[in-house]
């Protein structure tokens, strides 16, 4: 069923179903639980999770360097949200601000030698935590039926339906 059909069937009634609450509250809490937990296993190396990703993401870019305006995209974050982030990942001296050399008002977040090695330390840590606060719990079965559920779903929410990031000049 298009998101748009479902958001419309929902809006049409003032209350869900115990079905559908059911399955919104089971998914709530799994997911911050979920947070919760690979924060805290995280923790260990004295990052978050939202820190990391940004990292993880930074470290799979190629040169190792994005935007900051496709980097906030990425995460879902505002570009305000993630200026404050990346001060403090600056900080600890895991990433650097880089002038665009072809837009002189762009910035590129840009990973350094420190955090490159820092997110080769945690990775292996990272999926294992995955794979026990998730993975080994589920059956292959149930794994590609849950992707093919969140991807259904994160499908129908557009990042301008988030207004979480200001729109480019050139999708003005």
């Amino acid at each position: 069923m298009p998101a748009r059909t479902a958001l419309s069937r929902s809006s049409t009634r003032s209350h869900l179903s115990e079905g559908e609450l059911a399955a919104w509250r089971s998914y709530i809490s799994t997911t911050r639980a979920l947070t919760a937990a690979l924060d805290l296993d995280l923790g260990e190396f004295g990052i978050s999770l939202a820190d990391y990703e940004l990292l993880d993401g930074l470290a799979k870019a190629p040169q190792a360097r994005m935007r900051m305006s496709d980097l906030a995209e990425i995460a879902l974050v505002s570009r305000s949200r993630l200026s404050h982030r990346m001060k403090v990942l600056e900080d600890q001296g895991w990433v650097e601000r880089a002038r665009c050399s072809e837009d002189k008002r762009g910035l590129f977040a840009v990973l350094t030698p420190k955090g490159k090695k820092l997110v080769t330390k945690i990775a292996p840590h990272y999926a294992q935590s995955i794979k026990e606060r998730m993975l080994e719990s589920l059956s292959v079965s149930e794994l590609a039926t849950l992707e093919k559920i969140f991807s259904k779903v994160r499908s129908g929410i557009s990042t301008e339906q988030l207004a979480l990031c200001e729109k480019s000049s050139t999708q003005k």
